[in-house]
């Protein structure tokens, strides 16, 4: 199979310059090691851990020994989102591949909880390292509730960046079963599946891409990015590794932006992140537009600016959780579900009857606060439902999740495809 490069496929006719990047520090909320194949970067990536107490410690990453070892489930990510944006131009099977950002700086900040997160971002934001992009892997998408922006843990632990005006590119999820999606603040990239190369005529949907609105109103994501085949050097070997999902999308778009921020320093977040919007192409039967760096890049020296932040107001609110539920708007029934649930204030009965509402997303918000299923009864129900229910809009999964916490042997045989990544997923998490 021919897989084209990543450069190739956001849109840009030639690779990126060794350049690209310089000047420009990237935050990444991940994790990171001394990999071998990374050794050149020596100098150029920090990590800053915070620990319980919130205190702060600011290692440079490649002064410690070096290793060859990578844990496919930990430390790999890592490795190749940073591959990603620095990794030395080779050639391969007729393609020349390079990293999009070779010349920025990083500091990687590994940790999901906001607390540390905002205790991190603080402390660098205080260091004169130029930081200009968040590059948002951490934030937990919830699987059930849905709640306002406002209520997001997050949208707090990420507020010294955005206050300081940096770019939050934040990695849309990899799950239709999320449903509380990711705030308007954030610039979220989804996916869609190109099929390792850049011919429009291929595109398609891919199915586990997290999109719909999210607790304020908005639909997300913003812009599409290539979710697959997404091509790094071999990290044991001659040829090519692969990095999927919208970590690797957003990872791509985080590259780009760095690009334009080093050439044009004039550019603001909001300037890059409407250019590369505006600019995206539009195609039939996917949700958001797809990055195009070569639009982007020709609008952006004809002048093209907009400094226009993205829109913070609230579009849907629920003042009496009672009314809301009795809503024409399904993302009002969400809320309101939501907020009656986690105030204990419906029966169990009271939210099994919402398991039969016609939107996907209210149906997840009641599975979630029903939780595992809790006698033999609500357990057949489960399965009932598991086969009933479609696999497009993520309540299979949903169900498929809360089953596998006490999954019966004898049933494993009845389990169909989407069933068995619903289980996959639970043992992912846990």
């Amino acid at each position: 199979m021919k897989v084209e490069p990543t450069w190739k496929r956001i849109g840009l006719a030639e690779p990126l310059p060794e350049a690209s990047g310089l000047g420009i520090s990237i935050i990444i909320l991940d994790d990171i090691i001394p990999h071998v194949s990374l050794g050149h970067l020596k100098g150029s990536v920090k990590q800053v851990e915070v620990d319980k107490d919130l205190n702060i410690t600011c290692d440079e990453v490649f002064d410690a020994p070096l290793t060859d070892k990578v844990n496919q489930h930990t430390t790999a990510h890592g490795v190749m989102t940073l591959h990603l944006l620095v990794h030395e131009s080779f050639a391969y099977l007729g393609e020349r591949y390079t990293g999009l950002a070779r010349s920025a700086d990083f500091i990687f900040l590994p940790t999901s909880k906001p607390s540390r997160i905002k205790a991190g971002l603080e402390w660098i934001l205080d260091q004169d390292w130029n930081a200009k992009i968040v590059l948002n892997l951490k934030g937990q998408l919830e699987r059930g509730f849905v709640v306002p922006s406002a209520d997001d843990p997050y949208v707090e632990a990420l507020s010294p960046a955005m206050d300081s005006g940096l770019l939050i590119v934040t990695a849309g999820g990899n799950s239709k079963a999320n449903n509380n999606l990711h705030s308007n603040q954030f610039w979220v990239i989804g996916g869609f599946n190109d099929k390792g190369m850049y011919d429009s005529t291929q595109y398609e949907q891919h199915p586990s891409v997290s999109q719909g609105l999210n607790g304020d109103g908005y639909f997300r994501p913003d812009i599409l990015a290539p979710y697959t085949y997404i091509p790094l050097p071999h990290l044991s070997g001659a040829g090519l590794d692969y990095f999927d999902g919208t970590c690797g999308g957003a990872t791509l778009v985080t590259g780009l932006s760095a690009y334009l921020m080093s050439i044009f320093p004039d550019l603001t977040s909001n300037d890059v992140r409407n250019v590369l919007v505006k600019t995206g192409d539009e195609i039939a039967d996917l949700p958001a537009p797809i990055i195009n760096g070569a639009k982007a890049l020709e609008a952006i020296k004809a002048s093209y600016r907009n400094d226009t932040p993205p829109s913070v107001e609230t579009l849907v609110k629920v003042t009496d959780e009672n009314q809301s539920l009795l809503s024409p708007n399904p993302l009002e029934r969400a809320l309101a579900l939501t907020s009656l649930m986690k105030t204990d204030k419906l029966t169990r009965a009271e939210i099994w009857n919402h398991t039969d509402d016609e939107s996907p997303m209210v149906k997840k918000v009641a599975i979630r606060g029903l939780s595992q299923p809790v006698n033999d009864d609500e357990r057949k129900k489960y399965w009932e439902r598991l086969h009933q229910e479609s696999s497009e809009l993520g309540v299979k999964r949903v169900l498929g999740i809360h089953v596998a916490q006490h999954i019966d042997n004898s049933r494993i045989g009845q389990v169909d495809v989407s069933c068995g990544l619903s289980i996959n997923g639970y043992l992912d998490m846990y």
